[in-house]
Protein backbone atom coordinates (compact mmCIF):
# COMPACT_ATOMS: atom_id res chain seq x y z
CA UNK A 1 0.00 0.00 0.00
CA UNK A 2 2.80 2.33 0.61
CA UNK A 3 4.16 1.84 -2.61
CA UNK A 4 1.14 2.78 -4.02
CA UNK A 5 0.53 5.86 -2.30
CA UNK A 6 4.70 6.96 -3.44
CA UNK A 7 3.61 6.00 -7.02
CA UNK A 8 0.60 8.30 -6.70
CA UNK A 9 3.27 10.91 -5.46
CA UNK A 10 5.78 10.59 -8.09
CA UNK A 11 2.72 11.59 -10.28
CA UNK A 12 1.49 13.77 -8.93
CA UNK A 13 4.70 15.87 -8.70
CA UNK A 14 5.61 15.16 -12.10
CA UNK A 15 2.19 16.81 -13.24
CA UNK A 16 2.57 20.07 -11.35
CA UNK A 17 5.80 20.32 -12.79
CA UNK A 18 4.60 19.62 -16.48
CA UNK A 19 2.05 22.60 -15.77
CA UNK A 20 4.20 24.96 -14.09
CA UNK A 21 6.68 24.54 -17.41
CA UNK A 22 3.29 25.32 -19.08
CA UNK A 23 2.90 28.59 -17.50
CA UNK A 24 6.02 29.56 -18.04
CA UNK A 25 7.58 28.47 -21.28
CA UNK A 26 11.23 29.26 -21.81
CA UNK A 27 11.64 32.46 -22.97
CA UNK A 28 13.48 32.46 -26.40
CA UNK A 29 16.23 34.38 -27.39
CA UNK A 30 16.33 37.87 -29.45
CA UNK A 31 17.40 37.00 -32.89
CA UNK A 32 19.74 39.27 -33.75
CA UNK A 33 19.33 42.52 -35.81
CA UNK A 34 20.04 42.28 -39.60
CA UNK A 35 23.23 43.50 -41.11
CA UNK A 36 21.68 46.40 -42.68
CA UNK A 37 19.55 47.39 -39.30
CA UNK A 38 18.20 51.25 -39.50
CA UNK A 39 20.05 51.68 -42.48
CA UNK A 40 17.15 52.48 -44.70
CA UNK A 41 13.37 53.54 -43.72
CA UNK A 42 12.05 55.41 -41.39
CA UNK A 43 10.29 58.89 -41.20
CA UNK A 44 12.27 62.12 -41.46
CA UNK A 45 12.10 64.20 -38.73
CA UNK A 46 15.10 66.95 -39.39
CA UNK A 47 16.80 68.44 -42.02
CA UNK A 48 19.88 70.63 -42.75
CA UNK A 49 21.88 71.82 -45.51
CA UNK A 50 23.71 75.05 -44.56
CA UNK A 51 23.04 77.00 -46.80
CA UNK A 52 21.69 79.55 -44.95
CA UNK A 53 22.50 80.42 -40.58
CA UNK A 54 23.01 78.57 -37.56
CA UNK A 55 20.02 79.38 -36.03
CA UNK A 56 18.49 76.11 -35.19
CA UNK A 57 22.24 74.95 -33.42
CA UNK A 58 23.73 76.43 -30.37
CA UNK A 59 27.26 77.15 -31.07
CA UNK A 60 30.06 76.78 -27.69
CA UNK A 61 32.67 77.68 -29.94
CA UNK A 62 33.00 80.82 -31.80
CA UNK A 63 35.02 79.20 -34.44
CA UNK A 64 31.74 77.24 -35.71
CA UNK A 65 30.74 78.94 -39.21
CA UNK A 66 29.46 78.00 -42.58
CA UNK A 67 31.64 78.11 -45.65
CA UNK A 68 30.67 77.41 -49.06
CA UNK A 69 26.99 76.02 -48.52
CA UNK A 70 28.61 73.66 -45.41
CA UNK A 71 29.44 74.03 -41.42
CA UNK A 72 32.72 74.44 -40.87
CA UNK A 73 35.30 73.35 -37.76
CA UNK A 74 37.14 76.80 -38.06
CA UNK A 75 40.34 77.43 -38.54
CA UNK A 76 41.32 76.98 -34.65
CA UNK A 77 41.13 74.99 -31.84
CA UNK A 78 37.71 74.01 -30.57
CA UNK A 79 39.04 71.52 -28.29
CA UNK A 80 35.32 69.68 -27.86
CA UNK A 81 32.90 72.86 -27.78
CA UNK A 82 30.85 71.76 -30.60
CA UNK A 83 27.88 72.60 -31.90
CA UNK A 84 24.34 71.32 -30.95
CA UNK A 85 21.07 70.87 -32.12
CA UNK A 86 19.00 73.88 -29.99
CA UNK A 87 16.18 72.51 -29.25
CA UNK A 88 15.12 69.55 -31.06
CA UNK A 89 15.65 66.03 -29.16
CA UNK A 90 16.54 62.78 -30.69
CA UNK A 91 13.54 59.49 -31.19
CA UNK A 92 15.45 56.87 -29.43
CA UNK A 93 15.05 54.32 -32.61
CA UNK A 94 17.18 56.73 -35.20
CA UNK A 95 19.42 57.17 -38.09
CA UNK A 96 21.16 59.85 -38.51
CA UNK A 97 22.92 60.77 -41.81
CA UNK A 98 25.66 63.43 -43.12
CA UNK A 99 28.44 64.31 -45.22
CA UNK A 100 31.89 65.03 -44.13
CA UNK A 101 35.28 65.73 -45.32
CA UNK A 102 38.39 66.40 -43.72
CA UNK A 103 41.20 68.76 -44.54
CA UNK A 104 45.14 69.79 -43.45
CA UNK A 105 43.71 73.41 -43.61
CA UNK A 106 46.20 75.46 -41.69
CA UNK A 107 47.47 72.57 -39.27
CA UNK A 108 51.27 71.52 -39.51
CA UNK A 109 50.16 67.97 -39.29
CA UNK A 110 46.92 66.47 -41.08
CA UNK A 111 44.44 65.40 -38.60
CA UNK A 112 41.67 63.71 -39.64
CA UNK A 113 39.23 63.26 -36.74
CA UNK A 114 35.89 63.39 -37.73
CA UNK A 115 33.68 63.60 -34.68
CA UNK A 116 29.70 63.21 -33.90
CA UNK A 117 28.11 63.07 -30.77
CA UNK A 118 24.38 61.83 -29.55
CA UNK A 119 22.49 60.33 -26.98
CA UNK A 120 23.30 62.21 -23.98
CA UNK A 121 20.61 63.85 -21.52
CA UNK A 122 22.58 67.59 -22.20
CA UNK A 123 24.17 69.45 -24.95
CA UNK A 124 27.71 68.53 -23.74
CA UNK A 125 31.05 67.19 -24.77
CA UNK A 126 30.98 62.74 -23.13
CA UNK A 127 27.12 63.20 -22.21
CA UNK A 128 26.18 60.28 -24.73
CA UNK A 129 28.16 58.23 -27.49
CA UNK A 130 30.94 59.73 -29.07
CA UNK A 131 31.70 58.55 -33.38
CA UNK A 132 35.26 59.19 -33.97
CA UNK A 133 36.64 58.91 -37.16
CA UNK A 134 40.34 59.17 -37.21
CA UNK A 135 40.90 60.31 -33.84
CA UNK A 136 44.61 60.64 -32.12
CA UNK A 137 45.96 62.58 -35.74
CA UNK A 138 44.70 59.70 -37.74
CA UNK A 139 45.11 56.21 -36.11
CA UNK A 140 42.47 55.15 -34.47
CA UNK A 141 38.43 54.64 -34.92
CA UNK A 142 35.76 54.50 -32.41
CA UNK A 143 32.19 54.27 -30.71
CA UNK A 144 32.48 55.33 -26.58
CA UNK A 145 29.92 55.71 -24.29
CA UNK A 146 30.26 59.06 -22.27
CA UNK A 147 34.37 59.03 -22.35
CA UNK A 148 36.26 58.59 -25.40
CA UNK A 149 39.55 57.42 -23.60
CA UNK A 150 40.25 54.26 -20.93
CA UNK A 151 37.06 52.31 -20.58
CA UNK A 152 34.81 54.77 -22.32
CA UNK A 153 35.24 53.00 -25.99
CA UNK A 154 32.94 50.04 -26.88
CA UNK A 155 34.05 49.49 -30.78
CA UNK A 156 37.21 50.15 -32.05
CA UNK A 157 39.28 49.94 -35.37
CA UNK A 158 42.72 50.68 -36.20
CA UNK A 159 42.57 49.62 -39.66
CA UNK A 160 40.93 52.40 -41.72
CA UNK A 161 42.29 56.05 -42.24
CA UNK A 162 40.57 59.12 -43.29
CA UNK A 163 41.38 60.64 -46.43
CA UNK A 164 42.41 64.16 -46.92
CA UNK A 165 39.75 65.90 -48.91
CA UNK A 166 37.50 62.46 -49.38
CA UNK A 167 33.96 63.43 -48.76
CA UNK A 168 32.62 60.24 -46.67
CA UNK A 169 28.79 59.46 -45.65
CA UNK A 170 27.44 58.92 -42.69
CA UNK A 171 24.29 57.03 -41.20
CA UNK A 172 25.18 56.66 -36.95
CA UNK A 173 21.76 54.83 -35.78
CA UNK A 174 20.81 53.81 -32.06
CA UNK A 175 18.23 50.41 -32.45
CA UNK A 176 17.29 48.56 -29.14
CA UNK A 177 20.31 47.59 -27.97
CA UNK A 178 22.91 48.90 -30.56
CA UNK A 179 24.89 51.80 -31.88
CA UNK A 180 25.85 50.91 -35.77
CA UNK A 181 27.92 52.99 -37.31
CA UNK A 182 27.44 53.12 -41.38
CA UNK A 183 30.16 54.44 -43.63
CA UNK A 184 29.71 55.03 -47.17
CA UNK A 185 26.55 52.64 -46.99
CA UNK A 186 28.45 49.89 -45.58
CA UNK A 187 28.37 48.43 -41.71
CA UNK A 188 31.97 50.23 -40.13
CA UNK A 189 31.55 49.71 -36.30
CA UNK A 190 28.48 48.11 -34.10
CA UNK A 191 28.73 48.31 -30.46
CA UNK A 192 25.96 46.34 -28.09
CA UNK A 193 25.01 48.53 -24.70
CA UNK A 194 22.51 46.85 -22.67
CA UNK A 195 22.26 49.57 -20.46
CA UNK A 196 21.45 52.22 -23.80
CA UNK A 197 21.90 55.63 -23.39
CA UNK A 198 18.23 57.08 -24.87
CA UNK A 199 19.12 60.84 -24.58
CA UNK A 200 17.93 63.35 -27.13
CA UNK A 201 21.11 65.40 -27.94
CA UNK A 202 22.98 66.06 -31.07
CA UNK A 203 25.90 67.84 -31.99
CA UNK A 204 29.34 67.63 -34.38
CA UNK A 205 32.59 68.52 -32.34
CA UNK A 206 36.08 68.08 -32.54
CA UNK A 207 39.38 68.68 -30.99
CA UNK A 208 41.88 70.73 -33.45
CA UNK A 209 41.06 69.11 -36.65
CA UNK A 210 39.44 71.29 -39.98
CA UNK A 211 36.58 69.75 -41.30
CA UNK A 212 33.60 70.24 -43.45
CA UNK A 213 30.02 69.04 -42.07
CA UNK A 214 26.84 69.04 -44.95
CA UNK A 215 23.64 67.74 -45.79
CA UNK A 216 22.40 66.43 -42.34
CA UNK A 217 19.54 64.74 -41.94
CA UNK A 218 17.61 62.54 -38.91
CA UNK A 219 14.90 59.91 -39.17
CA UNK A 220 12.90 58.56 -36.46
CA UNK A 221 13.08 54.94 -36.98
Amino acid sequence: MRSNNLSYCFLALALMLFVGCEKHPRVQPKPPLPENAGLIGGTAFFEEDFSNNLDRFETQSKNWKIVDGALYTGDRKNENAGIWLKSLRLPQNVRIEFEARSVKGNNKVFQGDIKCEFGGELNEHASGYIVIFGGWENSTNIIARQDEHNDGPIAVDKTRRVEEGQSYKFAVVRIEDEIRWYLDGKLFLKATDKQILTGGSFGFNNWNSRVYFDNLKIFAL
